[in-house]
């Protein structure tokens, strides 16, 4: 029991900080944010930087729970629309990108009705669990997209690629975490979700961070095979083959 709240104590700390990073490396990294979807994601990290230092503020020198419950849920709100709008700018299929966008605005107005008719000095996990299993479909969507369409580079070398995998691996690991830390009251089972919802949030930010030594290319509207101009094709006609 003691070893798990230490851990859980470490991983607060080093989880708060590593919210930070990504931003950090973003302002080292800024010449790579070349397009439209990776500037989106650094006011993502900016984001993130402002309300983890909001939230520690709360928490552990004001120690105001309302206020910190407060500031999860304007974060919530911010993280699902700006990370929508993230993946509007990856998606290529115009019908999927106006769902994307459409969807932003319902979710605002539900999530804050939703704080204004419950208990605002309790965790309400429902905005959470929505944004998190939307995020998933997406980001699904998105490797979807990218096996179907025909690139010139490999799809593992390309910053907003890793960038959801990070993603994808935060939503889905903190799913159950929402999912369950209200189901029980046992403090043992509380300490072990929280320590495994710090090792996911510190693995996010480590692949946020490191997606930036990848490179970002340019993509165009046109996704067919180019072959290249200097090729002549006649060369390989049935008739030469029959005249060698």
């Amino acid at each position: 029991m003691n070893k798990l709240l230490l851990i859980q104590n470490y991983l607060f700390y080093t989880g708060f900080i590593s919210e930070i990073i990504p931003l950090i490396f973003c302002i080292l990294f800024f010449k790579k944010l070349n397009t439209k979807a990776l500037k989106v994601f650094f006011i993502y990290t900016c984001v993130l930087c402002v309300f983890s230092v909001l939230s520690i503020v709360a928490l552990k020198l004001l120690q105001e729970k309302t206020l910190y419950l407060l500031l999860v849920k304007i974060y919530n709100i911010l993280e699902f629309s700006v990370i929508s709008l993230f993946l509007y700018n990856l998606f290529k299929n115009e019908i999927i990108k106006k769902i994307v966008l459409y969807v932003i605005i319902p979710f605002v107005v539900i999530s804050i009705v939703d704080y204004l008719i419950n208990d605002k000095t309790k965790f309400n996990n429902h905005s959470n669990l929505a944004s998190s299993f939307l995020l998933i479909i997406y980001i699904i969507y998105y490797f979807y997209e990218k096996m179907k369409t025909v690139v010139m580079y490999p799809l593992y070398q390309s910053i907003s690629f890793w960038i959801c995998v990070g993603f994808f691996l935060n939503f889905t690991g903190t799913f159950f975490f929402i999912l369950f830390i209200k189901s029980s009251t046992d403090k043992e089972f509380k300490i072990l979700m929280n320590t495994i919802y710090g090792v996911v949030t510190i693995t996010k930010n480590i692949l946020l961070c490191l997606s930036l030594f990848a490179s970002e290319y340019l993509e165009t509207n046109d996704d067919t095979l180019h072959i290249p101009s200097e090729i002549d094709l006649d060369e390989f006609s049935l008739a030469n083959l029959k005249n060698p």
